[in-house]
């Protein structure tokens, strides 16, 4: 009886271990690239952008023809707000979507993944349920930032913004919602951070990573300096250009 018994027991043990060590590893490979704080982005910057882009989205979703239109800009709009909310939801800061957030992430990605104006229709209902604080399941909090999103999807999204910020900064007319162009990039490069496919080896990740957040330093710091009229928003953008420069001279993402 005790052969079998502590056989058994060690068995089970085994599986017991190896249960925590793959929760751990889930763990680490979920963790932000950096603690998610009011210096990377502020709560109701978060919020507002997604529920601009929500807005944006349900208005190319009115007809088929607008969503075969707008398909691509579409998916690059919801896979920001699936960052947006991935940010809100391991934000130290509490707020009244931190717990529907969970929820606007997998909506989100489900909306940029569709395939149909049918499909994209579909997945709309629950993005916008989620956005605006309502629940509906428990999903994890936990995400991969590096699998929020396609990173051809968020260059282009990230050369978007750019652009937008180079005319709020020669002629700025809304500071809170033009600061929110650079706030978007700091976070869209967090999730670019993950995705290390270009480096080939330990060296190259490591300052694949560095770079990426370099850039998402001092888009932060752009997105503050811009809400707040501050002088310095300009050189900030300049030197996170330099640090977007520098890595595709060396990577060409």
């Amino acid at each position: 009886m005790t052969t079998r018994t502590q056989p058994r027991t060690a068995r089970l043990c085994g599986i017991t271990g190896l249960a925590g060590i793959l929760v751990i590893a889930w763990a680490v490979n979920a963790a932000p690239p950096v603690k998610m704080t009011a210096d990377v982005a502020l709560i109701e910057d978060l919020t507002a952008e997604s529920q601009g882009l929500l807005t944006s989205i349900e208005q190319f979703l009115a007809t088929e023809e607008s969503y075969n239109d707008r398909r691509e800009q579409l998916k690059r709009q919801a896979v920001q707000i699936a960052i947006f909310a991935q940010a809100l939801a391991e934000h130290v800061d509490d707020s009244p979507v931190k717990t529907s957030a969970p929820g606007a992430r997998n909506a989100a990605l489900e909306l940029a993944r569709s395939t149909s104006f049918e499909e994209a229709s579909q997945a709309l209902p629950n993005l916008k349920m989620a956005v605006e604080g309502k629940t509906r399941g428990t999903p994890a909090v936990e995400a991969d930032w590096g699998k929020l999103a396609n990173r051809g999807l968020l260059m282009h999204a990230m050369k978007e913004r750019t652009e937008a910020i180079r005319r709020a900064l020669r002629r700025p007319k809304d500071p809170d919602v033009e600061s929110r162009h650079a706030m978007a990039i700091a976070l869209m490069i967090l999730s670019v951070h993950g995705d290390t496919r270009t480096a080939k080896t330990p060296a190259d990740k490591s300052a694949w990573q560095e770079t990426c957040l370099e850039l998402q330093g001092h888009m932060s710091k752009a997105a503050m300096a811009i809400k707040t009229r501050n002088e310095s928003a300009a050189d900030h953008f300049r030197l996170g250009m330099e640090a977007c420069d520098k890595c595709h001279q060396k990577f060409k993402p």
